[in-house]
């Protein structure tokens, strides 16, 4: 120790004691208590020029990881590369560009806290950039046919199968933290709630690498509507129920709790929905009275339709999601639903060249929002500071798969009972395999409560879901395609991710029923449901599909009559899907018979289902036709 710094210590002592001695003789202490110890030094601020310096490399590095991400995707689908998809190459580009950060800046005084600080995750950055333009253009790119076919399917899965799955999973958290089995120490005041909270992002799926490997092999459309429909409203329905779980986190979770809580998020929900729906709706409409669809005469010469087209659609759907956003609503359901809208209505009420540029661009722009979701998850991986909690750790991944199992195969039991086309058992273990997650999942654990001081969100919570995204993308996502092998739902005649001869991908359309006949309008359901009503032995059942029945034909009267004209939209070709004939209910196509549907000689497994036919078109005619190609583009 330096002298200087031994004779202020003795001489700061000297005067504690004589401080002591005097408030003793007055009465007042009767103990030595030492002055405390002083504030450690503050750092000083940087610099102008370290400060340009770390806004530089904070730019540039993200900026050369994302190109090498888009570089090494381009790779991977140009080579037909299945052992990794682009999701899992982008999320090990990240891991490795976070260690060569904090290597590269280890030996630097003061300079690798600082450096590695710039690359932590935002969740702002993410909820109000990254994620809408993703949910926006999966809105407007949404096969609508498909989606609204399997929409009361898609929907028990998003609603219900998400409250299920979050309550199993967080459930059993809180009894293994009960147990002992995960720390208590680890989590805040309110460990229920807090476990609770847990499994609801955990039950936040991201399928974009499962999904990829569906559009390469040609897998069941059935499936394919599924799991894509599923995932666009399971991430709005999962940050609802987080942040609606969150109001609650100071309070003692009880049964009344428990039904204040489903009842704000079903109406969180339908006023998200309407929100959407109605800036979609104004949005057609001002497209349609501006005229955008022609150039007008005498316009100036620097007139850009296309650009007018993109900036309107591309605020309406922002308006949509900070409008939600600010009245308590949730952005992304709204945004979703604004993103169906516009395709909907607005996209016949802009040019020809729009239609293609504005909605491919938003396309493009998706895929750079998803590439650099997952880059940034792998940077994260490296830079961030883990609070690693074995029971956590060791038991993520099987409650994740424990409790989309108890999702997935009750609610299809459950809904192969209104279903015309029911969901088959190897379909159903495909989809509760499919439940990846991803950055919505991660962006959630980064915005926990805490109770703790001076500590933000539950670092033990953030390490196990950086863990869970990571196994299950690199992992899960990588062994989908052995899975749809394994199950029979891959056509091993089908070129994997080929084009055909046609110049067509092999994945085509989707627009068709789980079968592989084309969806056809709602009336023409209407008549395949009321003919499955017709002789069903159980009266609900029966009750059920004339109402719905019911529904298919009062919509496309009101969308006929009213909405389209009003907001733009192709009326509907009458007769192009107007005849049914029967086809055999099974996973494969087959070709009509005459057999009538429900004979009582027949089991369940041999149930006859109806299939749309063009009233121009013989059965000989469909034996021409690859049935599970459908139409390319959907109204």
């Amino acid at each position: 120790m330096d002298p200087m710094d031994v004779d202020v210590y003795v001489d700061r002592r000297r005067r504690d004691f004589a401080r002591c001695e005097r408030q003793t003789a007055r009465g007042g202490m009767s103990a030595f208590t030492p002055s405390p110890p002083p504030p450690p030094p503050t750092p000083p601020p940087p610099s102008v020029a370290q400060t340009e310096a770390l806004n530089e490399y904070s730019a540039l590095v993200p900026t050369v990881m994302m190109m090498t991400c888009v570089v090494v995707s381009y790779l991977i689908q140009r080579y037909n590369v299945g052992a990794i998809q682009p999701s899992g190459a982008a999320l090990l580009i990240g891991c490795v560009t976070g260690g060569i950060a904090r290597v590269s800046e280890a030996h630097q005084a003061g300079g690798a806290a600082a450096r590695v600080e710039v690359f932590k995750f935002s969740p702002q950055a993410f909820f109000y950039g990254l994620l809408p333009i993703i949910i926006y253009s999966a809105g407007l790119n949404l096969k609508r046919r498909d989606f609204f076919a399997d929409f009361f399917t898609i929907a028990l899965f998003a609603f219900i199968g998400t409250v299920i799955s979050s309550f199993v999973f967080g459930l059993t958290t809180f009894l293994l933290v009960e147990v002992g089995i995960i720390a208590k120490s680890h989590l805040g005041s309110n460990p229920l709630l807090e476990s609770l909270l847990y499994g609801t992002l955990i039950s936040s799926t991201d399928p974009v690498a499962t999904l990829s490997v569906f559009a390469d092999v040609h897998a069941p459309p059935l499936l394919y509507n599924l799991v894509f429909g599923e995932s666009v409203l399971n991430d709005a329905v999962a940050v609802v129920l987080f942040r609606t779980l969150s109001q609650f986190y100071e309070e003692e979770f009880t049964v009344h709790t428990f039904w204040k809580v489903i009842g704000q998020f079903m109406g969180v929900s339908i006023g998200s929905i309407l929100i959407g729906t109605a800036c979609a709706l104004a949005c057609a409409l001002l497209l349609k009275k501006l005229g955008l669809a022609q150039a007008p005469p005498n316009v100036a010469a620097s007139y850009n339709g296309t650009a007018y087209t993109f900036a309107l659609l591309l605020i309406s759907g922002y308006f949509s999601y900070v409008l939600a956003e600010n009245v308590g609503m949730s952005g992304i359901m709204s945004i979703f639903f604004t993103g169906i809208g516009n395709a909907h209505y607005s996209y016949h009420n802009v040019g020809a060249e729009a239609q293609i540029a504005v909605f491919k661009s938003f396309e493009a722009a998706a895929f750079l929002s998803e590439t650099f979701v997952f880059a940034y998850l792998g940077l994260q991986v490296a830079t961030f500071d883990h609070l690693w909690d074995t029971g956590i750790i060791l038991t993520g991944i099987p409650l994740a798969m424990l409790s989309r199992a108890v999702n997935i195969f009750p609610l299809s039991r459950l809904a192969n009972l209104l279903r015309e086309t029911p969901i088959p058992p190897n379909v159903q273990m495909m989809h509760a395999a499919c439940g990846l997650r991803g950055a919505v999942a991660y962006a959630l654990a980064v915005n926990m409560p805490s109770t703790r001081p001076n500590e933000e969100g539950s670092r033990a919570v953030e390490t196990g879901t950086l863990v869970i995204c990571l196994v299950s993308t690199l992992v899960l996502g990588g062994g989908t395609l052995p899975l749809l092998k394994y199950l029979g739902l891959h056509d091993p005649n089908e070129s994997e991710g080929m084009v055909r001869a046609t110049g067509e991908p092999a994945s085509g359309s989707t627009a068709h029923d789980g079968l592989g006949f084309m969806n056809p309008s709602p009336r023409a359901r209407a008549v395949r449901a009321r003919a499955l009503a017709d002789g069903h032995p159980l009266w609900h059942i029966s009750l059920a599909l004339r109402m719905k029945a019911r529904l298919f034909e009062f919509w496309e009267d009101f969308e006929t009559n009213v909405m389209k004209p009003t907001f733009g939209g192709e009326a509907m070709l009458e007769g192009t899907y107007g005849e049914w004939m029967p086809v055999a209910r099974d996973l494969e196509p087959h070709y009509p018979s005459t057999s009538p549907p429900y004979d009582s000689t027949m089991t369940e497994d041999s149930t006859i289902e109806l299939a749309a036919v063009r009233r121009e078109s013989s059965a000989k005619d469909l034996e021409r036709v690859d049935l599970r190609d459908g139409p390319k583009s959907d109204d």
